[in-house]
């Protein structure tokens, strides 16, 4: 999928257009992973040029701590998620 968005010139004095299409894409991962909308896999392939660990570093930067679970059911929902996206 592509999407196109319309940013005023002023933003990108300091940074490439790549360097912040990377940024956005990499904070829109980070809130979708906060959230319980992806997993560290998806969200390293949703942002591109990224490894797990570099990403959960980025994550922790912007105070958001690595899922764990508080229960089966937590971890048995991920697992299922996985094999969603896997299949």
């Amino acid at each position: 999928m592509h999407l196109t968005i319309e940013i005023p010139d002023k933003y990108l004095l300091h940074q490439s257009s790549e360097d912040l299409a990377r940024q956005l894409k990499l904070n829109t991962a980070i809130e979708m992973y906060k959230n319980g909308l992806s997993t560290v896999s998806s969200a390293v392939d949703f942002v591109g040029n990224i490894d797990p660990t570099e990403f959960l570093y980025e994550c922790k930067k912007h105070g958001v701590d690595p899922q764990t679970y508080e229960n089966i059911e937590g971890l048995e929902a991920e697992v299922a998620m996985l094999d969603k996206e896997l299949s």
